[in-house]
């Protein structure tokens, strides 16, 4: 007969999860399946339900509290002892192989679950001793199966509870010094904002829109009133995009969203991302950029798991958007970082790839062109201003760098002539494309020079100019030509050597000097 050693509760606890904020999700998804079975069963109002998270720094106690069915008395002890053994539906319930509720053991000294079911007067209480746990555990002389620890460190009585009370409650007692940050309020909410299923805020107006399209569409997204110590969450998502600090760089104009089918047309996937001017990559301190991937509504992974199937590695940190992933094959795996290994995987790879690989790569390479276009003939009219400002002024060291400049003038005129003909081309695409529309006028909104100055008059040198043509240090008058030659040659040396803004700044300051 097969034996199931100790090592296997190690396995189902802190080996299974990348970080120890993972089980606040894995309660989370266990209270939501619970509450959509109370609220079909009649037991609760949507309206009503909530999952009410409470942080105790200085208890270092954490509590998770939701109000749906909870567990009758006669099923309590089987459940919560009932190892990789649940009755869930995993094509239809978030929380499915009944390991979820081991999580928190690894990281507290007592972990305790409470419950009271509708109808019975009585408080269920199981509590798991994770002190002995770890002991057992890291003790190399001690064997036990898995059945046999739990067993041992398991202890079920019951208390008096109000009859119409119904809840689900964990309580995770004394948390350990290594696990700190799950103390953290500041910490946990900013975790939950990206992974929980939450609304979005009513501050984020396209959440309008996504709820048309999901209406339209006959879709859902699962959303619950989880609060942090009275917090209520709600998803990062706004309409700026910041530059790392305080400065707006982009703003969310729009929405766009795409559905995916498999081979045999079904839908299993949707998506929604912000129509941006998508010139460069967004910071991470905005910390919704990139495309995320749900199921029922609990984020996958991170924000580098849809990374791969860009064309590039920093393709997907252009958007901002979400996949909502909705095939009941598509099955979270053990640690929810990806979908288990199936063929509907695959028809979901194969469905999402056209979008990521090559459209939105075109999407934000078109971008980046356009706006090139723009900030080129704002250059060249910085360039132009530079030039006659110097030819007017005597401000060229000498001829031959007057020429090296007219010769750099003359270059990127040419190349900004050469950009009409794109320029043309991409408004053609445009014209084309209600997206790409959108982007090309927001660019050029953003990024065209004034008529103005693109019309700018140029300064042309007839015979005169060349003739009374003055250079820098022609202007330090009491000194002779040959030390104006010298003074000359030294700034050739510093234009040389140094970077062309230190090297101005140089030469500007030792000219005011030598004019004092």
């Amino acid at each position: 007969m097969a034996s199931i050693g100790k090592n296997i509760i190690e396995n189902l606890t802190t080996a299974m999860y990348e970080n120890s904020y993972t089980v606040y999700r894995e309660y989370i998804q266990n209270s939501a399946d619970s509450i959509d079975k109370a609220i079909a069963e009649g037991v609760l109002l949507k309206d009503d339900a909530i999952i009410d998270i409470h942080i105790e720094y200085n208890k270092r106690k954490v509590s998770i509290y939701d109000n749906a069915k909870g567990i009758s008395v006669e099923n309590f002890n089987r459940i919560l002892t009932d190892i990789a053994d649940s009755e869930k539906d995993r094509t239809k319930e978030k929380g499915f192989r009944g390991i979820g509720r081991l999580a928190g053991v690894a990281y507290c000294d007592k972990l305790i679950f409470k419950s009271s079911y509708k109808g019975e007067d009585v408080e269920s209480v199981m509590e798991w001793d994770g002190v002995k746990l770890r002991e057992i555990l890291n003790d190399v002389n001690q064997h036990p199966s898995a059945s046999e620890l739990v067993d041992s460190i398991t202890h079920a009585y019951t208390k008096t509870a109000e009859k119409d009370s119904h809840y689900f409650e964990v309580v995770m007692q004394n948390v350990i010094d290594e696990s700190d940050d799950l103390l953290s309020e500041h910490d946990v909410i900013e975790y939950l904002k990206a992974v929980a299923p939450i609304p979005f805020a009513n501050s984020f107006y396209f959440s309008s829109k996504i709820r048309e399209f999901c209406k339209e569409e006959n879709l859902r997204i699962d959303e619950y009133n989880i609060q942090v110590n009275g917090n209520p969450l709600y998803k990062y998502y706004g309409t700026r995009i910041y530059d790392g600090g305080n400065k707006i760089v982009d703003e969310i104009s729009d929405l766009e969203f795409r559905k995916f089918v498999n081979k045999d047309g079904k839908l299993i996937a949707w998506m929604w991302f912000g129509v941006i001017k998508f010139v460069g990559a967004i910071h991470s301190t905005n910390k919704m950029r990139c495309l995320r991937l749900r199921k029922e509504n609990i984020q996958i992974g991170n924000e580098e798991t849809l990374g791969r199937f860009f064309k590039e590695p920093r393709g997907n940190s252009y958007f901002v958007g979400e996949i909502y992933a909705i095939d009941s094959e598509l099955i979270p795996n053990a640690r929810r970082d990806y979908f288990n290994l199936n063929s509907a995987y695959k028809d979901f790879e194969n469905a999402i790839k056209p979008v990521l690989y090559t459209e939105l790569y075109k999407l934000y390479h078109y971008a980046n062109d356009v706006k090139k276009i723009y900030q080129r003939q704002d250059e060249l009219i910085q360039q132009e201003k530079e030039y006659n400002d110097k030819i007017n002024s005597g401000g060229f060291v000498n001829e031959e760098k007057q020429k090296e400049a007219k010769k750099e003038l003359e270059a990127a005129r040419e190349k900004v002539q050469k950009d009409k003909r794109t320029l043309e081309l991409r408004q053609k695409d445009a014209e084309s494309s209600e997206i790409l529309n959108r982007v090309f006028t927001e660019i050029e909104t953003t990024y065209k020079p004034t008529e103005d100055s693109l019309d700018g008059k140029r300064t042309s040198e007839n015979k005169d100019d060349r003739k009374n043509k003055k250079y820098l240090t022609q202007s330090l008058s009491k000194y002779g030509r040959k030390e104006q030659k010298l003074i000359s040659r030294i700034y050739e040396i510093i234009i040389a050597m140094l970077p062309k803004d230190m090297a101005d700044m140089v030469v500007t300051k030792i000219q005011e000097e030598l004019n004092k």
